[in-house]
């Protein structure tokens, strides 16, 4: 396990600035106006500062800037995070319609790409970048998504991005990106914990989609920066897949149900899987709990399949995906609150 001491300086500068700061940023948050306001579909009944994701990526910036020598790759990660804070912090005041945010996501991928970060199973051609831009941006949505509950997407964000720390670092010796990105992933994970005290049950701050953006957008391009050893390539592929699994399970459950309804897929509504869950009678902290514990058995998938024979994978694989198709359709079912913006 010694692979990991590396991981320990970026993982607890992040956390110690993210505790440190995100109070200072609830603090702003008042005056400048960014106040989530209290609605019939919201839980909490007080307007509450929305500037937390200010600190998780000054936090996660700072931490990985104070290495020095930070490459050209993880600057087009940091310019594309700050174009979406950008946007969010717009959308978090005064709205966005949805086409201008999805061209802003869209531009922010773009920066990422340029920086030299694609997928590479399909070559070199446009199918790469065409799939990595969709990846990017997709993912970006699905972290947005997620931000309903509090601690809900922080948390799941901790686990994804301690996922590919552990990962990364366990084969830095497979490709000269595994280094910065277990780097960045450890930062990341730092922020997110250091933020999730002041998010957790009777949260006093909230990320906005000035925080869930680009926590996507940073995870997403990790996923597409490193390389993930298994025994056969379709296994490789599915690692990212498997420890960003929780997202993209929520957003692909609400893009087809809100489809099947004839409801537009931007607009949003508590038909999330966190939603439902409540309504099916557990409360919000194990529903919170409930799917730590999913995202994190996803992140142990991963680092089977990345260890183990291909049998052994290929079965791995299977088990996960016949769980994620039980749990929709038992979700799918499940009763849904007032639909909402």
């Amino acid at each position: 396990m010694g692979y990991l001491q590396p991981l320990g300086t970026p993982f607890a500068a992040a956390l110690v600035l993210a505790l440190v700061l995100t109070p200072a940023f609830r603090a702003l948050a008042r005056p400048l106006g960014y106040l989530d306001r209290p609605n019939p579909r919201k839980p909490h009944t007080r307007p509450t500062p929305l500037l937390g994701g200010a600190a998780i990526l000054v936090a996660f910036a700072a931490a990985v800037l104070a290495r020095g020598d930070v490459r050209r790759d993880l600057w087009g990660i940091l310019a594309g995070a700050t174009v979406v804070f950008a946007l969010g912090l717009i959308d978090d005041r005064r709205g966005m319609h949805p086409g201008v945010k999805l061209a802003g996501q869209a531009t922010a991928a773009v920066l990422v790409i340029s920086s030299g970060i694609r997928v590479t199973f399909l070559g070199d051609g446009p199918a790469g970048y065409a799939f990595t831009l969709v990846w990017i941006v997709g993912i970006t949505n699905a972290f947005n998504l997620l931000d309903n509950m509090d601690g809900l997407s922080a948390g799941v964000g901790a686990i994804s991005a301690a996922g590919f720390a552990v990962l990364a670092s366990r084969y830095v010796l497979l490709g000269w990106e595994q280094h910065p990105t277990a780097i960045a992933a450890a930062a990341l994970a730092g922020a997110c914990v250091g933020f999730l005290p002041y998010n957790l049950g009777g949260a006093s701050i909230f990320m906005g989609d000035a925080g869930s953006m680009p926590l996507g957008l940073i995870l997403a391009s990790l996923a597409a920066f490193g390389s993930w050893r298994s025994p056969a390539l379709p296994t490789s592929l599915a690692i990212p897949v498997l420890i960003l699994a929780y997202p993209i399970f929520d957003t692909t459950l609400v893009t087809i149900c809100r489809w099947r309804d004839g409801r537009p897929i931007s607009q949003g509504g508590t038909d999330h899987s966190s939603h439902r869950l409540v309504n099916l009678g557990l409360g919000r902290t194990e529903v919170v709990i409930l799917i730590y514990l999913f995202a994190a058995g996803n992140a142990l998938t991963a680092f089977l399949v990345s260890s183990a024979t291909i049998r052994l994978s290929l079965l791995a694989l299977a088990m996960s995906a016949i769980i994620l198709l039980v749990f929709g359709m038992i979700l799918r079912r499940a009763p849904i609150g007032p639909r909402g913006d």
